[in-house]
Formats: structure tokens, C-alpha cells, sequence
């Protein structure tokens, strides 16, 4: 109940935010620049954003191998396809985690090394965004002119950044294990005690950890060009420079999980920074839906995956229930 009331909470939170916006924009334009978007575009952009998951693949195998186990990238690819459709109907991308640790454990056979291997592919990456977004941040405010973006880029990253700290810090584990053993969760202890020494060999790792970080950053660098190409195709004046700018600062605060993935609270977030730059609210709001729709349709290829691994869709639900 408790879960079902949370999920209600975020999905009204997301519904809300998009009503405002909406109430104060011109459909009809929005409508206009849509259809802008030629078929031909749309599939050069949907292989584009193959390409940036292929590079999250080929991170997630660097990480892998390091934690001393090989998984074909095909195989990576169809569980990273699989849990973006599972992340569509699940608020914020845990629905999807979930799934890809279960698909890499039926591989390699350990459970916390999947685990782990997800959480550090996740990592990697919020390292690569947060460091983008400190460097972007005295742009934006120099180009927003207002300290309201740090101060909700500071909150956002701090709460990330606590969560992170709940399942790689020792010491924090230690502090909690009584409370959780109280609470009948003591075989959760050993499995991220066990995690967290899988953690600390990454770490380690420096080579392959050197890697990972790169092919983030390489990610990074890459989506807001992505996005660039779709305002070009859109007819939206924006440059390559502001995208780079204000979107790891919006991925930052779209993590918090107070909404449906992050649905409303980016189309809002975009309105107001793109806004600072000369971009309608229109056009901020067609250029963020079009890059949201664009992913959802990419994942469809993840629903044939799921329909085929039958067992790990049950395992899913199991998971999603406790």
C-alpha cells in the first residue's frame, strides 16, 4: 500500500508540473515544430542513442571484467534495452537496475557481483555528470544571473550523493547493522558487506576504473550533442555550448526521485534555464518531450526482451512487491 501510495504521489507530482506548463503554452507551435521531425531524422536518431547505450555497454563490461567475469556486449545490450523499458512504467531507473542485475547474475552466477557491477556502470556515470555540471555551473549562473540553480544543483547532488554513501560506506554500515537487525534485515548486511568489498577492488582497479570514467565522460560529451542535432531538426536556436551547460546540471536534479523518471520536473527545469537563453517555452518543452518520446520508442525493442525471459519479468515483480 505504502508503495502503490509513493508511486501514486510521484506520477501526480510529474502530472501536475506538466499541467502548469502546458496551461501556458501555445499547443499549436508546439505541434508546428514537431512536425518538423522527418522520418529519415528519426532514424539516424534512434541509431545515434543506440550508440550512446552500446558506450554504457561497453562501460558496464569494463566493470565486469574487472570483477573477473566476461559478458558479451550483445547480451549487455539486450538487458540495457530491456531495463529502459522496464524504467518506462517504474518511477526513476531502479525497476530497470533491478532487472539488469538479475540478467548479469543468470550469467556469471553471483548475485552481489551483479549487483555491484550495476551500481559502479551507475557510478561511473553520475561522476562523469557531476563533474560536468561543477564545471558548467559558474556558465550557468553567469548566463542565469541567479543562485537558485546551484542552490537546487547543491541539494539534489547532496541527497544523491547520501544515498551513493548508504551502500558504499563501511562505517555507515556498521552504524545501521543493529537497526537492521532489529528489523529481521540482517541477510541484507552480509550482501552489502560483501558488495562493498567487490566496491573497494574496483577501486583498486585503477586502469579499469580510468576507463569507465572516460567512456562516461565520452557519453556525456555525446548526449547533449544528440540534442543539439534535435534542436537543429526542430528549428530551435540553441547552441551546442548551453546544452552542455545546463544538461548535466537538469540529469542532476531530474535524479530526485519526488516524480515519474523525472517526467514535468525536466520539461519545467528546461523552460526555465533554456528560457535564459532566448529558447520559447514552446520549444524547450518540444525539444525535452521529443528526446523523452525518442527514448521510449528506443526501448521497444526491450519489451520483445522481456517477453522472452518470461521468469525475469516474474523475478521483477517479486521484487517490486516486497
Amino acid at each position: 500500500m505504502k508503495r502503490k501510495s509513493v508511486v501514486a504521489l510521484k506520477v501526480a507530482v510529474s502530472l501536475g508540473i506538466l499541467a502548469f506548463v502546458f496551461s501556458r503554452v501555445d499547443l499549436a507551435q508546439i505541434w508546428t515544430q514537431v512536425n518538423y521531425l522527418s522520418l529519415p531524422f528519426v532514424a539516424f536518431a534512434l541509431l545515434y542513442y543506440t550508440g550512446c547505450q552500446w558506450l554504457s555497454c561497453w562501460r558496464w563490461q569494463t566493470v565486469l571484467r574487472a570483477t573477473g567475469h566476461f559478458v558479451s556486449i550483445s547480451r549487455l545490450l539486450a538487458s540495457y534495452f530491456a531495463g529502459m523499458f522496464v524504467s518506462i512504467f517504474l518511477p526513476g531507473s531502479f525497476g530497470g537496475d533491478v532487472y539488469r542485475s538479475y540478467t548479469v547474475s543468470q550469467k556469471i552466477g553471483d548475485i552481489e557481483v551483479a549487483i555491484a557491477s550495476v551500481f559502479l556502470e551507475r557510478f561511473t556515470g553520475l561522476a562523469a555528470i557531476f563533474a560536468l555540471a561543477l564545471l558548467g555551473l559558474p556558465l550557468a549562473f553567469k548566463i542565469i544571473g541567479r543562485w537558485d540553480i546551484i542552490l537546487l544543483f547543491v541539494v539534489c547532488a547532496s541527497v544523491i550523493s547520501g544515498g551513493t554513501l548508504l551502500i558504499a560506506s563501511p562505517r555507515l554500515l556498521i552504524w545501521a547493522e543493529p537497526w537492521l537487525q532489529k528489523l529481521r534485515m540482517g541477510g541484507i548486511v552480509a550482501r552489502i558487506a560483501k558488495i562493498q568489498i567487490i566496491l573497494r577492488k574496483f577501486v583498486q582497479h585503477r586502469r579499469a576504473m580510468a576507463i569507465a570514467i572516460a567512456i562516461s565522460l565520452l557519453i556525456q560529451l555525446a548526449v547533449p550533442f544528440y540534442q543539439y542535432l534535435l534542436a537543429q531538426q526542430l528549428k530551435i536556436s540553441i547552441s551546442y555550448l548551453e546544452l552542455l551547460i545546463f544538461t548535466p546540471i537538469s540529469i542532476v536534479v531530474t535524479l530526485l526521485p519526488i516524480s515519474f523518471g523525472g517526467l514535468g520536473v525536466q520539461e519545467g527545469l528546461w523552460v526555465y534555464l533554456f528560457g535564459r537563453v532566448g529558447v520559447s517555452a514552446e520549444q524547450a518543452i518540444t525539444l525535452s518531450l521529443t528526446f523523452t518520446l525518442l527514448g521510449w520508442i528506443l526501448s521497444l525493442p526491450g519489451s520483445i526482451v522481456l517477453f522472452l525471459d518470461a521468469a525475469g519479468v516474474q523475478k521483477l515483480k517479486q521484487d517490486a512487491s516486497k
